[in-house]
């Protein structure tokens, strides 16, 4: 390449660098501009779509309000809440009592529906999956069992397999 030939492709690759730099910086200013916003259009557009704009003092003034309100209603009502808090405590739960009779070959699903029937266990399939779970399910004894409400699912399992 002759030498006049290089310069004037690197004036025309300066040049075109210029453009694309000026039209970059003018496009990045021209969004900033777009994007600028002032309080009052930012007020305006707010309520517009359905928003309560509130001053900090307003916030703050509602915030210690809301405070008093609900501290005046927990007072009257701690004495209420007590009293709600022992009726549980009256209300005893009942105890279920029954006997297991299991036969050769009875499954443990069988086992665990007698003992839902029965209110021995709360969930039968939950105690169907304890059993196997602690491989209680391959040890199980032929025999009657006094079982009751008020033993674990470990203490049931237990008494099954002695």
């Amino acid at each position: 390449m002759k030498k006049q030939n290089l310069r004037s492709l690197a004036i025309g690759m300066l040049l075109s660098a210029c453009i694309i730099a000026s039209f970059y910086l003018y496009q990045d200013n021209n969004k900033q501009e777009q994007n600028t916003l002032n309080i009052s259009n930012a007020t305006t557009y707010l309520q517009r779509e359905g928003f309560t704009v509130l001053t900090e003092a307003e916030y703050t003034d509602l915030q210690t309000k809301l405070e008093e309100s609900t501290q005046n209603q927990t007072k009257p009502n701690a004495g209420a809440n007590k009293e709600e808090q022992e009726e549980p405590k009256e209300e005893k739960k009942e105890t279920y009592s029954y006997t297991l009779k299991i036969t050769s070959g009875m499954s443990i699903s069988t086992i665990a529906e007698l003992l839902f029937n029965e209110n021995i266990v709360k969930d039968q399939e939950e105690f169907e999956t304890y059993l196997i779970d602690n491989d209680y399910h391959t040890k199980i004894q032929v025999g009657s069992f006094r079982l009751t409400s008020d033993m674990s699912y470990k203490k049931i399992a237990e008494t099954l397999t002695e």
